[in-house]
């Protein structure tokens, strides 16, 4: 999310403000995540990753990027009445302007994915170079936009509209090029 790190500074003595959303929030994302056949990875603070590429939403998509990208849309739709919901509250209580959108990172690839941890401790996850420009991506990302790399590109856009933001040389610690594009929405069928 953007701006979660100041929302969190002006709820610091409301958490009953802040978890209740959260969860709301989190709980919003699981069912997308889950709807278009992917797997929740983790929550990480305010974020949510999930992966995909597991098994397809049936009759809706025909390919794994397609499927993260359709979640993605979904979610962003559905999070503005969450957002509209929850500042309506929070203003009520404390007296700043709270700003706070979501942003969303996709790339395409292949990935180690498994039960990673100790023994006394593993979790499900996928680690790689795919899973980290997908995380540089969401951090590169202004609120309500999802940005996806030239290989999601490759595999959606005939499903999806597309804006090239550009080459980026450099993803925090990952050296490029990389063309990048902001997804717009989804096409009109055509019939």
């Amino acid at each position: 999310m953007k701006g979660f790190s100041k929302l969190c500074d002006i709820l610091k003595t409301y958490s009953t403000l802040l978890v209740p959303f959260l969860r709301e929030f989190f709980d919003m994302a699981r069912k997308i995540i889950f709807e278009y056949g992917g797997v929740l990875d983790k929550y990480m603070g305010d974020g949510v990753m999930g992966l995909f590429g597991f098994e397809s939403k049936a009759g809706e998509c025909t390919g794994n990027a397609i499927c993260a990208v359709a979640a993605a849309l979904e979610l962003k739709e559905l999070f503005k009445d969450l957002q509209a919901k929850w500042i309506r509250i929070w203003e009520k209580h404390v007296p700043h302007t709270i700003t706070i959108g979501l942003k969303c990172g996709i790339n395409t690839g292949y990935a180690i994915v498994g039960n990673i941890g100790t023994k006394r401790r593993t979790q499900f996850t996928a680690l790689g170079s795919t899973v980290n420009i997908a995380s540089r991506l969401t951090d590169i990302c202004n609120s309500g936009q999802i940005i996806v790399s030239a290989t999601t590109k490759s595999k959606i856009s005939n499903q999806f509209e597309l804006k090239s933001l550009g080459i980026v040389t450099e993803l925090r610690n990952i050296y490029g090029p990389f063309e990048i594009f902001s997804v717009i929405k989804k096409k009109k069928d055509i019939s």
